[in-house]
């Protein structure tokens, strides 16, 4: 029987890297503040479905384009290039840009111009960073993420979905980096960054400073990446690595790191495991994989966002870098301490789909029986061992109400699997298929003949898939699969 072996690290690569082209400018509005000590940038609110550019100053000698109207170099991901649609839930939340600024190296405002979209019914939010020209000084990539911001003991179960393809609720992520191996190039241009968003009913109740998200980002120079021990150079994508902080000299330099993220089926070779879980995700095949999004975008290609452990490698520097943009943020769904004096996000509602306030339990039963004659052992030696999860882990999903009054999200499966089976013993028989999943190996939730089993030994875990039905007729449903560490009890 097989020996499963447990991954290390997580780690992630998405294709998103954009470019900016001159266009007509468009008119903005202003949106008012909650004024205090300090005088932070407002956030202004444009049509970026309509606009044919950025808003800029009328008398910069520079317009911006908007991210997807790419006109040269590298384009967005096909996955990714007509997905911003507010009826397929987008909606903004930051946006620096106004007909104040200048968008050249040397005035833009000091925490940079960017604006970004947020999607209600998959928990998106997405960045789309605006380099000048002339702002980098060599072709360079950019290491960037999230991280909570608070003052006090005061935390969120907010990030615990991008720590990893397996999540554990009840070690909260504080923070984690990306870096993307698409390089940003000497004359400038976009960069998309893309951060999948947990629900936490608690959130509401927090004020800013109290607790808050901290974006940052930096340059750094990757030489090379090895995914599995073959060079991945030429890919563009985000390597994604759960951190203690951004300790940005120890978190690139021969990093060994284990997951990749891609989205769509283009980001790697037809046939590998990784596209081939992509592509039958879409067909509804739930198998060999465990944290993905698919479909939600009524364009004629289905975005996918699929993570896998695999072992990665980097090799790089930090020769030269320099910090872009270390901005703090005031959350949607908070409130602002009047003297804070902190911009309020354009979009106000709490942030996420959904979460589960515990593991999922799952309980061993073992009934023992008459070994057959046929197998080497001892006689009375056989159990059937089943395993069953715990219905009240279905039950206790925490919706976010922002989301349900204009979708309906069910539970479509929650499926046990098991890691770390210690099958040595010849005594061991399942008939459940065994999924590879990067570096690890799993069994589906299932029936295992053999000696008694304990809790001290197997790993548990719960794969869910969550169905998001937009009630507009016109978005199509949404697939978001997590997998939960679980917790193995016996009766």
């Amino acid at each position: 029987m097989k020996n499963l072996k447990n991954p290390t690290f997580i780690v992630f690569i998405f294709a998103t890297s954009l470019i900016a082209c001159k266009k007509d400018l468009k008119s903005i509005t202003p949106i008012s503040k909650t004024r205090g000590k300090t005088q932070d940038a407002l956030n202004y609110s444009f049509n970026w479905e309509t606009a044919t550019s950025m808003p800029v100053n009328p008398s910069s000698p520079t317009s911006v384009s908007l991210p997807w109207q790419s006109q040269s170099g590298t384009p967005i991901d096909a996955y990714l290039v007509s997905d911003y649609k507010s009826s397929d839930g987008w909606k903004l939340v930051y946006n620096t840009f106004n007909t104040t600024v200048y968008p050249t190296a040397s005035q833009q405002p000091a925490g940079g111009l960017y604006f970004a979209l947020y999607n209600v019914y998959r928990g998106l939010l997405r960045f789309y960073l605006y380099i000048p020209p002339s702002y980098i000084n060599n072709n360079v990539d950019i290491e960037h993420g999230l991280s909570l911001y608070t003052n006090n003991s005061t935390t969120s179960k907010m990030l615990n979905f991008e720590g990893g393809d397996i999540v554990d609720v009840t070690a909260n992520t504080s923070v984690f980096t990306k870096t993307n191996n698409s390089g940003v190039s000497y004359g400038g241009g976009w960069y998309a960054m893309q951060y999948q968003i947990a629900y936490d009913p608690n959130f509401a109740a927090t004020t800013y400073p109290n607790l808050g998200f901290t974006w940052n980002s930096r340059t750094v120079s990757i030489s090379q990446i090895n995914l599995n021990g073959t060079s991945t150079g030429g890919i563009t994508g985000n390597i994604t690595q759960k951190s203690s902080g951004f300790n940005w000299a120890g978190a690139l330099i021969n990093a060994g790191l284990s997951a990749v993220e891609i989205y769509g089926t283009a980001g790697f070779a037809t046939g590998t495991n990784i596209a081939g879980a992509a592509s039958g995700g879409l067909a509804g095949n739930i198998t060999g994989f465990l944290d993905a999004i698919f479909g939600g975008s009524s364009g004629n290609t289905q975005e996918v966002d699929l993570k896998m452990n695999s072992t990665i490698t980097m090799n790089g520097t930090l020769t030269a870098s320099q910090p872009l943009v270390p901005n703090s943020l005031v959350v949607p769904g908070q409130t602002v301490g009047n003297s804070v004096g902190a911009p309020p996000p354009l979009y106000t509602s709490p942030l996420g789909v959904f979460n589960f306030p515990n593991k999922p339990t799952v309980h061993i039963t073992s009934t023992k029986t008459t070994a057959p004659s046929s197998w080497d052992g001892p006689a009375n030696a056989y159990y059937v061992n089943t395993f069953t999860l715990d219905p009240a882990f279905v039950t206790s999903i925490q919706k976010n109400t922002a989301v349900t009054g204009s979708a309906t999200v069910t539970v479509q499966n929650a499926q046990v699997l098991l890691e770390n089976l210690d099958a040595s013993s010849s005594f061991y028989n399942y008939s459940a298929a065994t999924e590879t999943i990067g570096n690890i190996a799993v069994i589906d939730n299932t029936t295992i003949d053999g000696r008694k089993l304990t809790p001290t030994t197997e790993t548990a875990l719960v794969r869910v898939t969550v169905l998001v039905t937009p009630s507009n007729g016109t978005t199509p449903p949404i697939r978001i699969v997590k997998t939960f560490l679980g917790t193995l009890v016996t009766p």
